[in-house]
């Protein structure tokens, strides 16, 4: 019984070390790279007026203001109704990334708001994010 609780405890102890060397990597890669800053030209973009089951895309364009390489590490969205693309060749200063965002507003209705977080080696963190007015033929909803 004493030997099985001992194994047990070493493979706890073991997994919990492969975990922290996991998440000191991904630190140090993150600070290996120099601060910059980034301006977006339209941070906000409205569809307007959407039919429920439409896909519908929108390209943001950032722009790298500052002195070193800007690099986008990864993009969160708030919802899987959300997909973005982008290339994740490092920003020379003066140049633009694209962020192609698809919206798919399936099973949606109402007024929607979703973000996208933006997350690199900027001085701020960015957030862009989409409106809609979803109109749904299978769910009526009053206001």
């Amino acid at each position: 019984m004493y030997k099985l609780a001992f194994i047990f405890l070493m493979i706890v102890l073991v997994s919990c070390e492969a975990s922290k060397s996991n998440s000191n990597d991904q630190k140090q890669t993150t600070e290996k790279l120099a601060l910059t800053e980034i301006s977006i030209d339209e941070a906000i973009h409205n569809f307007g007026q959407l039919k429920a089951g439409e896909i519908v895309l929108h390209t943001f364009v950032l722009t790298n203001t500052g002195n070193n390489d800007f690099v986008i590490e990864s993009l969160e969205t708030d919802c899987g109704c959300v997909t973005t693309h982008f290339n994740r060749q490092p920003v020379k200063p003066g140049e633009n990334a694209l962020i192609e965002v698809e919206f798919n507003t399936a099973g949606l209705v109402g007024r929607e708001y979703k973000t996208i977080e933006v997350l690199g080696n900027s001085k701020e963190l960015k957030h862009l994010a989409i409106f809609a007015q979803v109109e749904n033929e299978l769910i009526d909803i009053k206001y």
